[in-house]
């Protein structure tokens, strides 16, 4: 038997009931000879007694470990990672326990990291993994007091600032400061009490006391008998994107303020301008009638554009809008009324066709399907160049698809703009297109998941389609 074990690669030792050394091979008893090593300890104390008061914690972990083991409360089988001294090398440490003629016994053997032979491939790759990884990796023991870190890698020591012989056998608390959380403390803490994974945001604190944002994952590792044993945390340093984030919400502070302003005042003050236009109405003189229209025209023109503002306001601040049953017709015929009151000072040019005889169908979208269909029959009347504007609203109903088809008799689109005419150019609005409304309108039917283009009208002008989806799809036929 012994000669089996001194064959073997690892370096193996048994211990007895009092922590003492009963037997070892040959390649252990060469290591103790030829190195100063912590887990050899040159002491005249037992082996046991010595590896638990090391001042090494590293092996006063394992010592602790081994005599879990020798008082039958420990796992029976354990595979560990020994990390590197200073000037050492890293080893890959198994423990055991063994009953023999109703004595019991532990085993401990250990191996260089580096080798890569038989089963210890596996693990020298799992550990490179882990000291190789971007992102910071700690491994701690709950059955020691206070839950120590017994493993961390070298990302963990970039994003604390703290070296890693100054994080083993300490618990991660040490990152915490004066701005750190007390509930989100509290929810870690309760996830590690009942062996639940977690991931938080918190501010911790580096070695230096610079304040940075810590995404933790905390999860439990389990054994081969499927019992949680250790915990390990994943860290990682988001502190750009909180700022990022804290600057985005900035930014949407100071465009509702825009979006109040503008629907509040300019919006107020169009108003006041169409109804004093509409008391003139009746008593410009013919020459000055163009000039009246045009001037009206612009005014209602900025009155529609701030609501426009509005809506678009209301889509940029909400991500993932709820979406619900909108029945179609008396969209288009609120809007349609609309175009017509609005511009009825220029009444006897405008003719907007189609809302007698709109199908009762219902689509998904939100209350604001209203901006859709109101600027693009705005758009309709302004970019019209014809004396006489001519609108024809019509739906072609599939079994699962509403599309909604806005036709001008106006100069039409080009085939090189009909993408653009939308704001779609890597510049989005800043692209050569018709102006907020028809991005507002691509915006938002994208939002219903639906779609819109342009197509040509016979004999002049421009075909606006929007499909939206069917909220009442017709049965399949069967």
């Amino acid at each position: 038997m012994d000669d089996v074990l001194d064959a073997l690669p690892d370096r193996i030792a048994v211990l007895d009931e009092t922590g003492g050394i009963v037997e070892s091979n040959a390649p252990w008893r060469t290591f103790a000879e030829t190195h100063d090593h912590p887990l050899v300890p040159d002491d005249e104390r037992p082996y046991l007694d010595a590896l638990t008061r090391s001042t090494n914690d590293q092996a006063s972990m394992i010592g602790t470990k081994l005599r879990s083991l020798l008082g039958g409360t420990g796992r029976s089988e354990q595979e560990l990672s020994y990390h590197a001294d200073e000037d050492g090398k890293g080893l890959r440490v198994h423990l055991s326990a063994l009953v023999h003629d109703g004595d019991r016994y532990a085993v401990i053997s250990h191996g260089d990291r580096e080798d890569r032979k038989g089963s210890s491939v596996g693990i020298w790759l799992k550990e490179r993994a882990m000291d190789e990884a971007p992102i910071g990796i700690t491994i701690s023991d709950p059955s020691l007091p206070d839950n120590p870190v017994i493993y961390a890698n070298a990302a963990f020591e970039r994003i604390t600032g703290y070296p890693v012989s100054e994080v083993i056998g300490r618990n991660c608390r040490f990152l915490q400061g004066e701005n750190t959380d007390p509930e989100t403390v509290a929810r870690m803490r309760r996830a590690v009490d009942n062996w639940e994974p977690v991931s938080v945001e918190v501010r911790n604190y580096r070695r230096n006391g610079e304040e940075f944002w810590n995404q933790v994952t905390i999860a439990p590792l389990y054994d081969e008998n499927d019992e949680p044993s250790h915990y390990v945390g994943f860290q990682q340093d988001v502190t750009d994107r909180k700022q990022a984030e804290r600057d985005l919400e900035t930014e949407r502070d100071r465009l509702a303020l825009l979006n109040q302003i503008v629907r509040h005042d300019i919006r107020n003050d169009m108003s006041v301008a169409l109804g004093w236009g509409g008391e003139l109405a009746d008593r410009i003189d013919p020459e000055d009638t163009d000039a009246f229209e045009r001037i009206m025209t612009a005014a209602t023109h900025t009155k529609e554009l701030t609501e426009a503002v509005g809506d678009l306001v209301d889509i940029l601040g909400t991500t993932d809008p709820e979406l619900e049953a909108m029945a179609l017709a008396p969209v288009l015929r609120t809007e349609i009324d609309r175009v017509r009151s609005n511009f009825d000072y220029r009444s006897q040019s405008i003719t907007v066709r189609g809302d007698d005889d709109l199908p009762a169908v219902s689509v998904w979208a939100t209350p604001i399907l209203t901006s859709v269909f109101g600027n693009l029959l705005d758009n309709a009347v302004f970019h019209n160049d014809k004396s006489e504007v001519e609108i024809d609203v019509g739906v072609d109903v599939t079994e699962a698809t509403a599309v909604v088809r806005v036709a001008d008799n106006g100069p039409g689109v080009p085939d090189s703009r009909k993408r653009e005419v939308f704001g779609r150019g890597e510049k989005g609005l800043e692209s050569p297109g018709s102006g907020l409304g028809l991005y507002l309108v691509d915006n938002l039917v994208d939002t219903y998941g639906g779609s819109v283009w342009v197509e040509d009208n016979d004999p002049t002008g421009a075909v606006f389609c929007v499909e939206l989806r069917r909220s009442d799809p017709e049965p399949h036929s069967t």
